[in-house]
């Protein structure tokens, strides 16, 4: 079996990655074997620097990122020595982000329109939260200490564990939804499954499109959560990395969005 093959069979059967993440890893792969690039130092060099002539730094990072991921896989279960992609430099490139970024304060207001109570409370606790997705379909009650207001994530990215606090509101939202419920996860189905993926997504795009004119995906929500943390909580970045359980404070830094117009119009002034 090739590390192809391997790593296709591996992401099939991660018990925790989403469909998307899934699909996205195994694109990823398919592009590496199309242009026969193997697991060595050279050749994944040649492959980047082809790379840069073709995509954008954003995608060449992203893609570095998910095959450093995939590299670690393969050294832990033996099939490589070490992790060839880490002797890669992965590209630098600094910018300002998007302007088409929402906050925090814009966004749970649209998200309230969701008509389906589970999916608009799921999407609220993620948004006052920061938990990725597959971490909030995953929490079950007992995760849940309403006295305290906080909440155990058990299946966090890379094995790693947290508390993140609960404002007071949403924790009134949370327990007034259980009706005294102690057992299962927070958010299922009436046969007490997790909560469909693709049905809570499309219900987070619809209200998106019908009140911002855009589709909003779950990882924004998380992008304004901590935004919104640094620029008007004002908690510094090692805080913001513990509560979304960032393993380094650089991936943390990469979710703070500036504020894109602000400089603009100052540039504008300038050039006036």
């Amino acid at each position: 079996m090739t590390h192809y093959d391997y790593l296709d069979q591996y992401l099939v059967m991660h018990p925790s990655y989403s469909f998307e993440t899934i699909k996205a890893y195994r694109s990823d792969l398919r592009q590496m074997r199309r242009y026969h690039v193997d697991w060595s130092v050279a050749s994944l060099r040649r492959y980047f620097d082809w790379m840069k002539l073709h995509y954008k730094p954003s995608t060449i990072l992203r893609r570095y990122h998910v095959l450093h991921r995939l590299g670690n896989v393969l050294v832990e279960r033996r099939r490589l020595k070490t992790n060839p992609v880490a002797a890669i430099r992965p590209i630098v490139h600094q910018r300002l982000q998007d302007e088409t970024y929402h906050d925090s304060e814009e966004l749970i207001p649209v998200i309230r329109q969701i008509q389906d109570p589970t999916y608009r409370l799921f999407f609220e606790v993620l948004s006052q939260t920061g938990l990725r997705f597959m971490e909030a379909r995953l929490l079950s009650v007992q995760d849940l200490d309403l006295m305290k207001g906080e909440l155990y994530v058990r299946y966090g990215k890379g094995g790693r564990t947290r508390t993140v606090p609960i404002g007071e509101t949403l924790r009134e939202k949370i327990r007034l939804f259980l009706v005294g419920r102690t057992t299962g996860y927070v958010f299922q189905s009436v046969t007490g499954r997790k909560i469909n993926e693709h049905a809570a997504r499309r219900a987070l795009r619809e209200v998106g499109f019908t009140y911002l004119g855009r589709h909003v995906r779950p990882h924004m929500l998380r992008i304004a959560y901590a935004t919104y943390l640094y620029q008007q909580a004002g908690l510094k970045l090692l805080e913001i990395q513990r509560l979304l359980g960032h393993a380094s404070i650089s991936t943390t830094e990469g979710y703070i969005r500036s504020q894109t117009s602000h400089v603009r119009n100052v540039l504008n002034r300038l050039s006036a």
